[in-house]
């Protein structure tokens, strides 16, 4: 038999290791938004898609994705990546 893994060559807990750089990733936007005055949300609905939004004085800017939130912190004066 073969020694390798199975099932796309992902080894276990690799969706783990996704979600837990995810989160990581998301705190560090987090932090970026708010040293610039907005505030960072994210809405992770039962068998919805996973919403971003920016809020500052009351107005909102949704981000269907994470790359979406990068670009507005770049345009917001912060830094990418």
């Amino acid at each position: 038999g073969s020694a390798g893994f199975h099932g796309g060559g992902n080894p276990p807990g690799a969706g783990m290791n996704q979600l837990i750089d995810t989160e990581k990733q998301f705190a560090s936007l987090r932090a970026q938004f708010a040293i610039r005055g907005h505030t960072l949300h994210r809405i992770n609905s039962v068998g919805g898609p996973l919403i971003y939004y920016a809020e500052r004085w009351g107005l909102v800017r949704y981000l269907e994705t994470l790359a979406d939130v990068e670009r507005f912190l770049a345009q917001i004066g912060g830094r990418r990546g």
